[in-house]
């Protein structure tokens, strides 16, 4: 989620924040480990990673989870702290929130509804929006869905609009509405097309659009078109079953005035989970993400031809954003990396791949800021480093 006012001081990563839902699997309970025979060290400098997760915990963070797949090849690395009060470590495995990598997720559904002709990607959303929402929407006539799903829609983000703000800081338990979210997001920052700026009022849309056009929750299409297809039996959305959430989820802690000082926020994180939809809910193994993203570059889930669409890119007048649909995209000492990067307060997330590399991997802290500090900084150097030992 683009959250309020801070982008990383990195050009790799940008700082992103987050109609009651169940989830995927409510009454199942799954550990979706890699096999043992698939853990391998020949493909990644493991001992660098190491030494560089080690250094972060050292500086403060509590726990970071890393992993990687190239082909069918797995490596995974943990270090720290899951929960200070029980002195539980980070294990393998755990389900990790996924915050603003949800959007990966939830454009895909949309890019699989327009291959079935249900959606047509430059059509007006007022087409595919109940009337009372499209009332809500300012200029809704002139924002098409491709406009949502890369950013260019000129919707302002509800995470920036300071009354929004306020009032969740004031009360983070508080539960909100669509016409909540609606309300804080009624400035037109520019016209449809012509700039890319982040907004997970984007992505809320489009989840009211799957919605409409499936004629049920949006959550059923995730498991529909994703998670039963590619077996993602660790992913969940925005609730975990009580065993999970006790024994196999880190707690979330949150810096929540930029001066270092970690409280846990796994309770606030849990809530603004059950709220916010479309930008923000899912959560999954480490091994269920990479397997998804390296389905998604590998034609698994979407045909060549929108898989490369996904990949149109869009950039922003001001800053570093480049956007396709669903995905951010990275350039790294010339080297196109793509996926998306996720935050809080609890906790910061980046799932990439790596085309030249053939390497998809995700890193999960779960520690987060949103006001500056040193969370905040000890992420971007900590993905600094590890991108500098992976991509080079």
């Amino acid at each position: 989620m683009k959250r309020l006012l801070i982008l990383f001081v990195l050009p790799l990563l940008f700082a992103h924040c987050r109609k009651k839902c169940g989830t995927l699997n409510p009454k199942q309970v799954y550990y979706d480990c890699v096999p043992a025979q698939q853990l391998s060290e020949t493909f990644l400098p493991t001992e660098k990673i190491t030494d560089i997760l080690e250094k972060y915990v050292e500086r403060g963070l509590p726990g970071i989870t890393f992993l990687a797949r190239k082909g069918e090849q797995y490596w995974e690395a943990e270090q720290g702290i899951a929960d200070r009060k029980k002195n539980r470590t980070i294990k393998s495995c755990m389900v990790w929130p996924g915050y603003s990598i949800t959007q990966m997720y939830t454009a895909t559904v949309i890019l699989k509804l327009k291959e079935e002709g249900r959606i047509n990607l430059d059509k007006p959303i007022a087409g595919y929006l109940p009337a009372h929402i499209v009332a809500r929407v300012p200029g809704a006539a002139k924002i098409t869905v491709r406009h949502l799903l890369n950013h260019s829609s000129g919707i302002e983000n509800f995470w920036n609009n300071s009354r929004y703000i306020s009032g969740y800081l004031d009360d983070p338990k508080r539960s909100y509405t669509v016409n909540d979210y609606l309300d804080a997001a009624q400035e037109r920052l520019f016209e449809p097309g012509t700039d890319a700026g982040y907004s997970n009022t984007n992505y809320l849309l489009l989840a009211l659009i799957i919605d409409q056009v499936t004629g049920k929750p949006h959550q059923q299409a995730y498991e529909r078109y994703i998670m039963q297809p590619l077996s993602l039996t660790g992913t969940y959305y925005k609730q975990l079953p009580a065993i999970q959430m006790n024994n196999n989820s880190p707690k979330l802690y949150a810096d929540t005035d930029g001066e270092g000082e970690l409280t846990d926020y796994t309770d606030n994180s849990f809530i603004q989970f059950k709220n916010e939809f479309g930008s923000n809910g899912i959560l999954a193994t480490p091994k269920n993400y990479v397997d998804f993203l390296y389905a998604l570059s590998h034609a698994k889930v979407l045909a060549n031809t929108t898989f490369n669409e996904m990949k149109t890119w869009v950039r922003g007048r001001v800053g570093l954003e480049v956007y396709g649909l669903g995905f951010e995209k990275f350039n790294i000492e010339g080297k196109e990396v793509y996926g998306h990067s996720g935050n809080s307060f609890g906790g910061r997330m980046l799932l990439v791949y790596a085309p030249e590399k053939e390497l998809a991997f995700f890193i999960g802290v779960n520690a987060g800021a949103e006001f500056g500090g040193p969370v905040l900084i000890h992420f971007a150097h900590l993905i600094a480093d590890i991108v500098a030992v992976l991509i080079k």
